[in-house]
């Protein structure tokens, strides 16, 4: 069967495949059905996808499929972290479990990059893999850098202190946000955020990262200059999102939204003097 066979079948397999990943403990698997090695040379983006057998699921197909829709020429992995035992709640609460499995995607990251030097490494991520993508870009080797990151449903808290993170970037960090997000709104105030925030912040998939407490000049340069919040629109509709918590992995809004972002211009990041380290922000207002 070729791949555009596979991309064609996608909804079916959707469909039944997260019963299948239920009953089985996990799907780790999947991620080779989303991998596409084509266009090595080109480049290459990762997709994060959610936690739990559903998160091994949802994405894994259809993100690189809106990728390839939208002329994307770089290779695609998917890259699989979550848990086969312990399911949507450890992948959730288990910080120093995802600590290490950021460190493997550092690590593949690294790997690609001594391959294939100079190319363009992005990232896509999905929910809990926002989290998983954030603590991979802070375990980055000097030398190794990323350009555009896409967050899509963050169960990070709003404040989450991105400066380390975002040091790593030539692009920039999107995140695309939903009020109407229902897990956002009601599960995550009950097993807390990713990086394990209780009542004390709300999802950035909801509205937007603020800026954290206490505000460093470096760190304010670093939010301005590469983080961007992205709000629902109602024109996102027509590429079937419809502002819930996966629905953002469309094949459409895929190709027609987060592809173009792919290809931006990259810009080099404020860097700190060797005697400086970054202090958290300070201030309550959204990006």
């Amino acid at each position: 069967m070729s791949r555009g066979a596979g991309f064609r079948r996608a909804p079916v397999l959707c469909g039944l495949l997260p019963f299948v990943c239920l009953s089985a403990g996990g799907c780790t698997w999947m991620s080779y059905l989303g991998t596409d090695e084509r266009g090595s040379d080109l480049g290459r983006t990762y997709f994060v996808g959610g936690a739990g057998p559903v998160g091994q699921v949802v994405g894994t197909i259809d993100v690189p499929r809106g990728l390839r829709d939208g002329h994307y020429k770089g290779s695609i992995e998917v890259f699989a972290w979550q848990s086969v035992v312990g399911g949507t709640l450890r992948d959730q609460m288990d910080r120093s479990r995802n600590e290490s499995q950021a460190r493997r995607l550092a690590q593949r990251i690294v790997d690609y990059l001594d391959q294939y030097p100079g190319r363009r490494v992005n990232i896509v991520a999905l929910s809990a893999g926002t989290g998983i993508t954030t603590w991979a870009l802070e375990a980055l080797p000097p030398g190794y850098r990323v350009g555009t990151v896409v967050f899509l449903g963050s169960s990070l808290s709003r404040q989450y202190d991105l400066s380390a993170a975002l040091q790593r970037l030539d692009g920039r960090l999107y995140c695309f946000y939903s009020s109407r997000d229902p897990v956002l709104r009601y599960g995550v105030p009950i097993a807390g955020s990713v990086d394990r925030e209780f009542g004390i912040a709300d999802a950035a998939g909801l509205y937007g990262f603020l800026l954290p407490p206490n505000a460093g000049t470096l760190t304010r340069e670093l939010y301005r200059e590469h983080l961007r919040n992205r709000p629902y629109l109602s024109r996102y509709v027509r590429y079937g999102y419809r502002g819930l918590h996966t629905d953002s992995t469309s094949p459409r809004f895929i190709a027609r939204v987060i592809t173009p972002l792919l290809a931006e211009p990259l810009e080099p990041t404020p860097r700190a003097p060797d005697n400086q380290t970054t202090v958290p922000l300070t201030g309550r207002e959204g990006l």
